[in-house]
């Protein structure tokens, strides 16, 4: 009997490809695509999955030789397993599962990870509880075959087939379609390679996972990007033309320490806000009106793929993130300016880090190393009882006990947790959001923001009393906006972060007070503390009223950035 004419084998090969487009067109519907659609790209998707399912369950039959149905069973679920992995993972990030993620796999079984992610599961999700029901039936009715040495040939025959008539018919509807672009599209398909398309989820949707973790396996590997002579004459070039973005006329500051305070997802809107009469976040707007604070609530967030650790990567590296990948899998193995280094080797100061996580946490003890961080307190340097995470009581308390203990001058970064997600339930009985208004996700989130608040205010008293905080420049920033779907709140919400910078010794009057970005945090340190270093960053300096946007959604910059990132540039002599 062969397996062609048995209804139960169509079924189970069905479900494999039912699978793979249920994953495409769930992140299709849930993300934003990076690039414009065309009709073109549905006919690339079905064309790439039919593939894929053909290849798969051949591959499957083949190791599974005495036992046919096994390799259709054993497809179907690799199927099954990666498309609900890479729709739970969609939920919380917005992307497919990238390879550079399996290297951080251990951070994504973190208990507020996997929370937050299961967070995003939906009823739609019952379709695979009835697949899998579906795939075990039917491996249950078909026929007991194996796959003779007689099939081989006529396998391979019939996978080229399949593949053949496939590039046929796109072929064939490309040139249909628009015959002006039949030429750019083949070349396109042909030969511009995963990385450099810079848009993760429309590659992803259009060439398939298998194609695209092909590539990035062999990118990550066996492909060193090596800079060219004119991709390093590109770079100097823009330098020297930021060059006098980034340096002001005004005069440093007399300080001895700096101190940033990281807060996780924290969004402009939240400044100022009253909820039920009561202000949200009444220190940190204390700050903002305080006319010798200089305060932003209109920089833009410059992450990508990588959240978190992407916002790290800005302030310490003045370097923006990859497009297609984590940035911190490159980073850990190719040498980055770090602004915790300069400011050891220029100012003596030592430096530190406090994270609520586990060391190894996104790799944070990687890239403290690579940023020249040389102190790194975590979870397991608490020494009273803790949760699976520090709470930012518990982080600001453990901050201002090595404050009370290290050398000067020093360089600290301390980072909060509360604000983020998933929210369930509001943290701090103390504020409780009732407004009927409001979505429950937005109340927890605010609740968490007001609880945060209260942290940092009982911070800065304890560095006020320990005679630290007029000699030590504060800057408060925000790692990463949050996506309008996580708090049930319109996409206006999530567009602009607070910037911060508490003893600048500038006024309001000489800084820009408009639209600017993360990147622009590392020149703007350099220059408040007028420290001369061939590396500036690609930002422009906020000490101006002369700013110029730095970066766009087009800008070179990005390419530059990549090109450093994946390169030794920074090894260089």
């Amino acid at each position: 009997m062969s397996i062609f004419r048995d209804r139960h084998f169509w079924l189970t090969f069905a479900l494999t490809v039912l699978n793979l487009l249920v994953m495409h067109y769930t992140i299709f519907a849930t993300c934003e695509m990076d690039n414009d659609i065309e009709p073109m790209l549905f006919v690339d998707n079905l064309s790439i999955v039919l593939i894929e399912s053909v290849l798969l369950t051949t591959l499957a039959s083949l190791f599974s030789w005495r036992n046919l149905r096994i390799g259709f069973l054993i497809a179907f679920f690799i199927t099954w397993a990666w498309s609900i992995a890479n729709i739970v993972y969609s939920r919380f990030f917005f992307q497919y599962i990238p390879f550079s993620a399996f290297s951080e796999s251990g951070s994504l079984f973190d208990p507020l990870v996997m929370k937050s992610m299961l967070d995003g599961v939906k009823w739609v999700d019952g379709y695979f509880l009835v697949s899998a029901a579906l795939a075990v039936w039917s491996f249950c009715k078909s026929p007991r075959l194996g796959l003779r040495a007689a099939y081989l040939w006529r396998t391979f025959l019939g996978v080229l087939a399949v593949i053949l008539v496939n590039c046929l018919f796109r072929l064939i509807f490309y040139f249909t379609w628009s015959p002006s672009y039949y030429v750019k599209i083949i070349r396109y398909q042909l030969f511009t390679t995963w990385r450099y398309t810079c848009r993760p989820l429309y590659t992803n949707f259009q060439r398939g996972s298998v194609r695209n973790l092909a590539f990035a396996v062999w990118d990550t590997y066996f492909n060193e990007h090596e800079l060219t002579a004119e991709e390093r004459r590109e770079i100097t070039e823009e330098l020297t033309a930021l060059a006098p973005l980034q340096t002001s006329q005004h005069a440093a500051p007399d300080v001895k320490n700096v101190i940033i305070i990281l807060v996780e997802s924290y969004m402009s809107p939240t400044v100022g806000l009253t909820v039920d009469g009561k202000e949200v976040t009444p220190f940190l707007n204390s700050l903002a009106r305080d006319s010798s604070v200089y305060y932003n609530g209109h920089m833009a967030s410059n992450i990508t793929v990588g959240e978190s650790s992407d916002g790290q990567l800005i302030y310490m590296t003045g370097l923006l993130p990859l497009r297609s990948e984590i940035s911190i899998a490159k980073v850990k193995r190719h040498a980055v300016p770090g602004l915790p280094s300069l400011l050891s080797k220029t100012r003596g100061m030592h430096t530190r880090m406090v994270i609520p996580t586990a060391m190894s946490m996104w790799s944070q003890d990687d890239l403290c190393k690579q940023y020249g961080i040389t102190d790194l307190y975590s979870l397991d340097s608490y020494q009273k009882p803790h949760g699976t995470n520090l709470t930012d009581a518990q982080v600001f308390e453990m901050a201002d006990s090595i404050d009370a203990t290290t050398r000067k001058p020093f360089f600290s970064v301390v980072l909060t947790m509360a604000t983020h997600m998933p929210y369930f339930e509001q943290m701090d009985p103390s504020f409780p959001i009732r407004d009927p208004k409001l979505p429950d996700e937005f109340k927890v989130y605010l609740n968490a923001c007001h609880y945060t608040d209260a942290q940092i205010a009982r911070y800065f008293a304890n560095l006020k009393r320990r005679g630290l905080f007029d000699e030590s420049l504060i800057l408060i920033l925000s790692d990463h906006n949050v996506k309008p779907e996580h708090l049930a709140m319109p996409a206006a919400m999530e567009r602009e972060l607070p910037v911060y910078i508490i003893n600048g010794g500038f006024s309001r009057n000489e800084a820009w007070g408009g639209a600017c970005n993360q990147l622009d945090v590392y020149t703007t340190i350099l220059d408040l503390l007028k420290i001369e270093a061939p590396w500036r960053g690609l930002g422009h300096t906020l000490l101006t009223t002369d700013y110029q946007n730095s970066v766009s959604d087009d800008s070179r910059k990005w390419d530059y950035s990549e090109w450093m990132i994946s390169s030794n540039y920074f090894n260089q002599p």
